[in-house]
């Protein structure tokens, strides 16, 4: 390669950067939770969530401070009015909990305040919007910490990106199944802005894997497809930008955990692409624009007989871990 050639490569590689990074800017700052673009009861929706669950925190604490919150909570009532006090969607039944759980805290110890008089009268124009109860507030442990299951280890250690499947598809509530265990995985102020895409049509899952370039040898064999992204309305400000692939990663892995707990096999595919590759992708699988794509996974029962996997042997402890403080056992 000549060096006008190769100048050029190196040119064209670095002016990638440059339209690359102005494309996410662009696409977090119109469809993030906080842009003038964005939906108003989209925002609403994740907002009321991320407000609850501050209220939810603080009602965990083992001695919670009187009348916490009270900015907080008049503005969660305010916004779950405006996003409608009958429904039964997720933010509203958390709202509707953690308040409940809020105001048997006060009456508990016996306070009086306006604000709980505000919280009382919320409470009792829902329950004649609505006979669904709450869903958020506490979890009760009445025998202390959940003993761990001795199985939980093999889980993790036996699980391995299978590329070899059944031509025998997962049935739908199988698959059902899978992302209902999955959603176990931690979430930033419990906003569940993850969005699980599922795919069972060969000819789309064709185009979808030549789009993302990285099944060679095994993609005609593949019945099921996954694509894992997350909703840009549940964050907002720059230094949240990155917090919806961290969301999205820990779903995919619990996701792959599920299936593997279920008797299914999994492979994840990167979805290393520029934003042009990702709009195709939205495109085929039908996919709302304000969605960042994070990963696929190729889901699907095992092939019949002997498995084989790559054996990607990890690094040693020691060049991972850096243990900078050691705690001294008491004598």
């Amino acid at each position: 390669m000549s060096y006008i050639s190769r100048l050029g490569s190196a040119f064209s590689k670095s002016s990638m950067f440059a339209s690359e990074f102005f494309l996410d800017l662009y696409m977090y700052a119109h469809y993030c939770g906080i842009s003038p673009f964005q939906d108003r009861r989209n925002k609403t929706y994740y907002k009321l969530i991320i407000e609850t669950h501050a209220i939810e925190k603080g009602l965990s604490l083992a001695n919670p401070r009187m009348l916490f919150g009270r900015k907080k909570i008049t503005e969660i009532m305010k916004a779950a009015r405006r996003y409608g006090i009958g429904s039964n969607d997720l933010p509203i039944l958390m709202a509707t909990g953690a308040l409940q759980d809020y105001l048997a805290l006060h009456r508990s110890a016996g306070l009086s305040d306006p604000l709980l008089d505000s919280i009382d009268a919320f409470l009792k124009d829902r329950a004649t919007a609505s006979a669904v109860l709450g869903s958020g507030g506490l979890r009760h442990y009445p025998d202390g910490m959940p003993s761990p299951s001795p199985e939980k280890a093999a889980l993790l250690t036996s699980r391995f990106s299978c590329r070899m499947f059944s031509p025998e598809p997962l049935d739908a509530e199988t698959v059902k199944e899978i992302v209902r265990i999955a959603q176990t995985a931690p979430s930033q102020c419990n906003r569940q802005a993850t969005k699980i895409h599922f795919y069972s049509n060969r000819e789309r899952i064709g185009q979808l894997l030549a789009l993302q370039a990285g099944s060679a040898g095994f993609a005609e064999t593949v019945t099921g497809l996954v694509v894992v992204a997350f909703d840009l309305a549940a964050w907002g400000g720059a230094q949240q930008r990155n917090q919806g692939y961290v969301d999205a990663s820990l779903f995919a892995m619990n996701l792959m955990l599920a299936a593997h707990a279920m008797g299914a096999a999994s492979c994840p595919l990167n979805l290393a692409v520029p934003h042009s590759t990702e709009r195709q992708i939205k495109i085929v699988g039908e996919i709302p624009k304000d969605q960042r794509l994070v990963m696929m996974i190729a889901l699907g029962r095992p092939a019949d007989g002997p498995l084989k996997s790559a054996a990607s042997p990890r690094r040693t402890i020691d060049e991972i871990l850096t243990i900078r403080d050691q705690a001294v056992a008491a004598a």
